[in-house]
């Protein structure tokens, strides 16, 4: 677990891991987790102090901020579902979405897609096919974490750009 999805923290790369390894199965799995970790320059000081704070002080803020990143992917789900040419499922667990593109122009060049939107309409989402070559083809991924009226902006102007590049 981490900060990033937990305290909405991204960048922060702080989190933890744990293990449960009864009968000792898995030293070496361990053993390369923790050469790995010892590879990589730790967090911050005022980042691991921040995190230390948000594991020990009253959280019931955040029931507030879960209705909200809920709010916000119903929203997404609801305007994609909207727009001719996209397809999408809601998001379990992350606060990213798999956009799919159905528009044939578009459907086997998410890249030229993507670098499209963002020169005609200024909306930045990132092509799926840098994810996966197989997989990420023909589909978009974009974060939810912005305001409502961000959103709906960027939702405009991902439908005006495919009713205007059919």
């Amino acid at each position: 677990n981490g900060v990033s999805k937990v305290y909405y923290a991204p960048g922060w790369r702080i989190g933890y891991m744990a293990i449960h390894d009864p009968t000792g199965r898995m030293n070496l799995v361990r053993d390369g987790i923790e050469r790995m970790l010892r590879s990589r320059l730790c967090a911050s000081t005022p980042a691991q102090l921040g995190y230390l704070a948000g594991l020990t002080n009253d959280r019931t803020w955040m029931d507030a901020y879960k209705q909200k990143i809920i709010t916000q992917r119903d929203l997404c789900v609801e305007r994609i579902s909207a727009i001719d040419g996209l397809e999408v499922q809601s998001p379990g667990g992350a606060f990213y979405m798999f956009v799919k593109l159905t528009d044939k122009k578009w459907a086997q060049d998410d890249k030229q897609f993507v670098l499209e939107l963002l020169h005609q309409e200024h909306v930045l989402v990132v092509h799926g096919s840098g994810f996966s070559a197989e997989l990420g083809k023909g589909h978009f991924r974009i974060v939810y974490l912005p305001d409502v009226e961000l959103l709906n902006e960027a939702f405009d102007r991902i439908s005006r750009f495919l009713q205007n590049n059919r």
